[in-house]
């Protein structure tokens, strides 16, 4: 009996051991238990009772090894599925939120198990700090440079990178499109990088904030005198995908439209985005001169304009991130824009004699058409290094423009006792090219704690043909004759060679800066259809020019307590002419106006200095600047009655004597009622210009001026949000004269729903008010003018955003297929 039992229990277990090996994962292996758990819950605030967003939840083993995680949803929602038995511990962590922990268990009776709403503290320390720092966010000011959002800025959506400049303190856009800081021509840079694309040329929803550098270090180009306006472009940093569909319409026939989709998940980031504007201006003006010193035969000359401007644009990029290694990236990016400008300008004018008497008179129509591609393309390796702050950067670009179009100008004429056989028509046709590289090496290298040093290489070449062929009709021979004298074919080579060395070090809780930026330069401009037409520079070209080549820059910053800090900034620049400034051709810019350039101008050297304070509490950041700039043969425009016919002005430049400037810029942010927004600047200054006339007579025009801006913004209940933009520019001195004061407001209303869905609209330049113009008054004439740029135009625009933080988007898309076809889904899972 015995035997028979032990026979059977030995059968019996023969058995299981072929039952097993006919298992999946049997054949005498260990068995694998079965990872079919599921736990899930909401994540929340205890006080506000809101859901967590974006926390980060993770399940680890008793071995303290992740075995899954993810990210709370907008709602709170999180689920970690697919996992095995045993006990585990749940941990959730989140900025501003003290550490959460929890024992979980998952066993045959508990395969899925609900926790309910979960409450993580707020961690009061660190709240504090997130503070601090998200009002520094809004207004940052480092030892070389001030940061302005303008991804929140409800009046630009939609728009173009000129409407996003509006609001930037110090910032102004004339009625050319002209773009100065602090009254000072102003650098384009994207990206960090130089660019022939123009701000009305980058799509606002593009930009995700403007870097405004008053006084740059030697690390960058030493002819940037009038600073720089680094536009930085969005770019995705959360992992799993996310993007943005937004559409718009408004008066003025304004359309526009974006899409953008963000993919990241190790080892590559990739973004992709697309976007089209349209718009239409009509807008007046007027043009009013007397001539003194020439009055006869005309004296007084009147000319109103009516103006019809329509744009659009197509703008694309994409980029992708390769993360070799934890401290190594390449980035592969590129930007196609495609747009076109058409202008129908049309004139009457009428010339008067010293009795009022007419004399001559008529009308003209200007038309253009403009249009033009840019392309666009980067790579960068960066590099850092176990040492903190160590970190090598290399970086090539390569921009091409090309434009193409023409100008026709058709002129109707009427005298007494004059008959002509038809209008006058000249016809302007215009193509360009343009070639833009760039290769850059920057290294950085801390010493110890409190010192480092920076140095670099840069090369930029650029090279841009032009052709302008100007015929004018003949009834004669009823056709086009060409135009020797207005017809230009230009070839312009510019080559800038770099090098820069920079020291960082804090000496008693005084940080200091200190570099030297040296530049070897080569210009050349060449009229290819006219000979002896070469025009040309070279630095340093002896060995008494050595001196010129060489840009100092030094920069002191000082914090006191938590809340202020110091800074004094000095630096040196060059202002090279360019083409335009250098060419002695003629182009006209209405019957009594023409344009022409001067051969012999040399460079402006710019001597500048900044002194800063900078407070920041809770509520309120104050930021105020002094600022002085001292320029040696300052590059001036001028014009004066031509010699040959008085009616007429020639515009040119000429070097003028030394010139100086200073001022002092303020800047306020608060928060008020904690829901209720104010940003306000006021900057006044002195302007002290001297010129020459052309004739050999030098003279002086100074005085002071100011401008303000202003933001206010409230969040009303429901996720509606109220929003007032202001400005005001008071007249300001010219080298002959002194603008009009200029002023404008703007109103937008936005409702959020989820932060998913947002619908806008706003209605810019309320009072029709936003117009420049000028009064010159000089011993040869009078005269006053004016312009505007955009019309008034009321906009509404939706914008959807989607996405998902998920750091294993295709991981676990991957595996969701492998488990639909019948395959193991088991495995970690983030």
């Amino acid at each position: 009996m015995q035997k028979t039992k032990l026979n059977l229990f030995l059968l019996l277990l023969l058995s299981s051991f072929v039952a097993f090996a006919q298992m999946p994962g049997g054949g005498g292996g260990k068995m694998k238990m079965p990872s079919i758990g599921r736990i899930y819950g909401k994540v929340i605030d205890p006080k506000t009772k809101q859901a967590v967003e974006f926390a980060s939840v993770a399940l680890f083993n008793q071995k303290d090894s992740a075995i899954a995680g993810a990210l709370t949803k907008p709602n709170g929602d999180f689920s970690l599925d697919n996992l095995p038995f045993g006990m585990f511990t749940l941990r959730i962590r989140f900025i501003g939120y003290k550490a959460y922990e929890q024992k979980v268990m998952i066993n045959p009776q508990n395969i899925e198990k609900d926790l309910g709403d979960i409450k993580i503290e707020p961690d009061a320390a660190v709240l504090k700090e997130i503070e601090v720092s998200s009002e520094k966010a809004t207004m940052t000011m480092s030892i070389d440079r001030k940061v302005y959002n303008v991804d929140k800025d409800l009046s630009v959506t939609g728009g173009t990178g000129l409407d996003a400049l509006k609001n930037i303190p110090s910032v102004n856009v004339d009625a050319d499109g002209a773009v100065t800081l602090r009254n000072s021509s102003v650098q384009i840079f994207i990206d960090g990088r130089p660019t022939t694309l123009t701000m009305e040329q980058i799509p606002a929803d593009q930009i995700d904030r403007i870097e405004v550098i008053t006084n740059p270090s030697v690390k960058f180009d030493a002819n940037t005198t009038g600073g720089i306006l680094n536009v930085v472009l969005k770019k995705n940093s959360k992992p799993g995908y996310n993007g943005m569909i937004q559409a718009g319409v408004g008066t003025n026939d304004r359309y526009n439209a974006m899409a953008n989709i963000n993919i990241k998940e190790q080892p590559f980031n990739f973004s992709l985005t697309y976007s089209f504007n349209t718009g239409r201006n009509v807008n007046n003006g007027f043009t009013t001169r007397t001539n003194i010193t020439n009055p006869s035969p005309v004296k007084y000359f009147d000319q109103k304009n009516l103006t019809y401007m329509t744009h659009g644009m197509n703008m694309a990029r994409a980029s992708v991130d390769y993360y070799i290694n934890n401290r190594s990236t390449i980035t592969i990016g590129g930007n196609f824009t495609k747009g076109l400008h058409k202008t129908a300008d049309f004139q009457n004018f009428t010339s008067l004699d010293s009795n009022s008497a007419f004399v001559s008179g008529g009308g003209r129509i200007n038309e253009n058409n403009g249009y033009f591609d840019n392309y666009t393309g980067q790579i960068t390796y960066r590099k850092t290094f176990p040492k903190p702050q160590k970190e090598l950067t290399i970086d090539a670009s390569y921009n091409r423009g090309i434009t193409n179009g023409g100008y026709l100008f058709t002129t109707y004429n009427s005298a007494p006792g004059f008959t002509e056989p038809g209008p006058e028509i000249e016809k302007n046709d215009a193509d360009g090219n343009s070639h833009l590289g760039t290769f850059q090496v920057d290294f950085a290298n801390p010493l110890n704690d409190s010192s480092k040093i920076e140095f670099g290489l840069k090369s930029t070449y650029k090279q841009s043909r032009n052709t302008n062929i100007t015929s004018d009709f003949s009834y004669t021979f009823n056709d086009y004759i060409y135009d020797s004298v207005l017809s230009n074919d230009y070839l312009i080579d510019d080559l800038v060679n770099a090098a820069y060395v920079n020291y960082m070090t804090r000496v008693r809780k005084i940080n200091i800066q200190a570099g030297l930026r040296f530049e070897q330069s080569y210009y050349k401009g060449s009229v290819l259809n006219k000979p002896n037409q070469d025009f040309y520079y070279s630095y340093p070209s002896k060995s008494s020019d050595i001196f010129k080549s060489i840009f100092p820059g030094i920069y002191f910053s000082r914090k006191v307590g938590e809340a202020n800090e110091v800074q004094l900034n000095f630096s040196r620049k060059i202002n090279r002419p360019n083409f335009f400034q250098m060419m002695p051709f003629v182009m006209f810019a209405d019957r009594y106006n023409y344009r022409i350039g001067n051969p012999s101008l040399a460079p402006e050297f710019v001597n500048m200095a900044e002194l800063n304070y900078n407070f920041v509490k809770k509520n309120i950041n104050f930021l105020t600047s002094v600022y002085g700039k001292y320029t040696e043969d300052v590059i001036t425009n001028v014009a004066y009655q031509s010699p040959t016919d008085p009616t007429v002005l020639v515009n040119t430049f000429m070097n003028g004597d030394n010139s100086y400037s200073y001022g002092w810029e303020n800047t306020v942010k608060l928060t008020l009622l904690k829901n209720l927004n104010v940003t306000a600047n006021v900057t006044a200054f002195y302007l002290n210009i001297n010129y020459s006339t052309g004739t050999g007579v030098t003279l002086n025009n100074d005085g002071y001026s100011w401008e303000g801006k202003m933001t206010v913004s409230y969040k009303f209940p429901l996720d509606i949000t109220f929003q007032a933009n202001g400005g005001y520019d008071a007249p300001k001195p010219l080298a002959q004269g002194r603008t009009l004061e200029m002023y404008y407001m703007d109103l937008s209303l936005n409702k959020s729903f989820k932060q998913r869905l947002t619908f806008g609209l706003s209605l810019n330049d309320v009072f029709n008010t936003k117009r420049r113009g000028s009064h010159y008054d000089t011993p040869d004439y009078i005269q006053d003018l004016s312009r505007r740029r955009d019309s008034r135009f009321l906009k509404f625009n939706v914008t959807w955003m989607f996405g998902k933080m998920d750091a294993s988007v295709f991981k676990r898309k991957n595996q969701n297929k492998r488990g639909q076809s019948g395959e193991s889904t088991e495995g970690m899972d983030f």
